[in-house]
């Protein structure tokens, strides 16, 4: 009877995928809002390291890992899964983390999504990247299959934890048994770092590309210059209907940017993209989603 009622014990402190991925998903938000709100106010580190060697990177990496650290110190779970009331054990013995699970578990919590962005970044902007950048990818790729049988494993109560992340570190998540205890303060501060996520999570969605084309965008399309205000000198510089802003040749492969309305040719837009970040002819910023390929019937 006390052995059913231990086992029935467990299985209700386990919790379902859905508070998981509900957690892992507010746990990704922090770095991207925070990036934008650091972003705007234009805060960044910028020293001279030694010799010619300047160090040039954001603050987000670096308060996300001390966000992480602080929740995962005082209730053993992170920002994400605390908010829903999850906590992280250890698997054999259910004990709560030690300083190097914690340590290591921000360190991870931080790094990867950080690391992972700054690769999908440089893809999608077709920038030079090296032979291990690639292997790199593509091990992030293999890591997401991975967790993907995790989670499927988890689902049918075969593995312990949902994630090979978890499995390393031999923890799995649980609901805890008890209230964490915590002073005063610290429950204050921890509160309002919840009341953040709210705040986070709005600005991804004002920052997110699908919402911004939603409601239309930000960027209002430029006016065409009056033809009256050209002088006969630069009407001469003018590309002919059918001829690419860029090289002044028959467009091949016509791709227009959906910023400025102006069309291209493939090579010319994304070799311009890659230098200059910016529409050759409005200068306006564009990445590699602005470009829209057109396809004659």
């Amino acid at each position: 009877m006390a052995e059913a009622a231990n086992v029935r014990q467990n299985l209700q402190n386990v919790p379902s995928i859905f508070e998981i991925s509900a957690a892992e998903t507010l746990d990704n938000l922090i770095y991207p809002a925070l990036s934008k709100i650091f972003e705007y106010f234009g805060l960044r580190l910028d020293f001279k390291l030694w010799a010619n060697l300047r160090v040039r990177e954001e603050l987000s990496p670096l308060l996300t890992w001390l966000l992480q650290y602080l929740y995962l110190r005082n209730r053993a779970s992170s920002f994400g899964e605390s908010f829903y009331g999850l906590q992280r054990t250890a698997t054999e013995t259910g004990e709560l983390l030690t300083r190097k699970q914690q340590f290591a578990s921000a360190s991870l919590l931080t790094l990867l999504p950080y690391v992972e962005r700054k690769l999908k970044i440089r893809s999608t902007r077709h920038e030079d990247t090296s032979a291990w950048e690639g292997r790199l990818l593509s091990a992030f790729h293999a890591f997401h299959a991975a967790k993907a049988v995790h989670t499927f494993l988890y689902l049918i109560k075969y593995a312990a934890s949902h994630s090979p992340i978890f499995r390393v570190l031999r923890l799995t998540l649980r609901y805890p048994n008890e209230p964490p205890q915590e002073d005063k303060w610290t429950y204050l501060v921890l509160k309002m770092l919840e009341v953040l996520a709210f705040f986070l999570q709005f600005v991804q969605w004002w920052y997110s590309n699908d919402q911004r084309r939603k409601v239309g965008g930000t960027l209002v399309n430029p006016e065409a210059m009056p033809m009256k205000e050209l002088t006969e000198e630069l009407r001469q510089t003018l590309p002919k209907r059918g001829e690419c802003p860029v090289c002044l040749l028959p467009i091949q492969t016509p791709t227009a940017c959906s910023v400025s309305g102006y069309v291209f040719c493939w090579k010319c837009i994304v070799t311009h993209m890659k230098e200059h970040g910016s529409c050759p002819v409005t200068n306006y910023p564009i990445s590699l989603e602005d470009l829209v390929r057109i396809y004659e019937t």
